[in-house]
């Protein structure tokens, strides 16, 4: 029966269901209600079941968004507590998701997913930062087959500073608290990078124009 299917769809664990496979599964579900005879379309069943499949097709859009790997163990646990609701997400049904009532709910919900999407970009610009500078190679030039000089200065500069005002932009935006101390960090540590490049590229002129007098 119709009913026998919902129930089989409410059993999906939550952490292996496809939204799209659920929203076929739920189209199909209303087009045969649509298909019964006009006898059975007359009870008052028939418009329950085609309103609690309509309501679960108009959540789906939220079953996308929540299935997005921007939500964190620490914006399901906001969730719980303002749905007042206790999940263990290994055990998670799509029924028990459905239950909350995504619908009277759409605010909170709303609310933690676009945090998590917002913190998200902020992890992952620290991400390529971190792998940039982790990783950066000097490019180097011989200098008259007797040392290696850095070449490509204003690219390095220039990436530095805009990294800085990058990093310290992150400050404006509403879900930087999260990453105050890794992003204070980075601004450090970059600043610094730009302090010893300021002197090592002196260094390195003065040596060179001195080098040319002496030799």
């Amino acid at each position: 029966s119709i009913w026998t299917q919902i129930d089989e769809w409410k059993e999906k664990p939550w952490l292996s269901i496809s939204p799209r496979k659920v929203r076929n599964g739920l189209d199909t579900l209303l087009n045969q209600c649509k298909a019964m005879p006009a006898r059975l379309r007359s009870y008052s069943s028939y418009d329950y079941v085609t309103k609690v499949l309509r309501n679960y097709i108009k959540v789906n859009s939220t079953i996308v968004a929540l299935k997005s790997e921007a939500l964190k163990e620490r914006h399901w646990k906001s969730m719980m507590k303002q749905l007042n609701v206790v999940w263990v997400m290994t055990d998670l049904t799509l029924g028990q998701v459905w239950a909350v009532d995504l619908l009277k709910n759409e605010m909170i919900v709303n609310d933690i997913i676009t945090t998590a999407q917002g913190e998200m970009a902020l992890e992952e610009f620290l991400k390529q930062v971190r792998e940039k500078w982790n990783s950066y190679e000097l490019e180097l030039i011989d200098y008259q087959k007797r040392c290696r000089l850095i070449k490509g200065w204003d690219d390095l500069f220039d990436g530095v500073r805009e990294h800085i005002n990058s990093v310290s932009a992150m400050k404006l935006s509403p879900f930087y608290k999260v990453f105050e101390e890794d992003a204070l960090a980075w601004e450090d540590k970059l600043n610094r990078i730009n302090s010893l490049f300021d002197v090592w590229i002196d260094v390195q002129r003065r040596w060179v124009y001195l080098d040319g007098i002496f030799s």
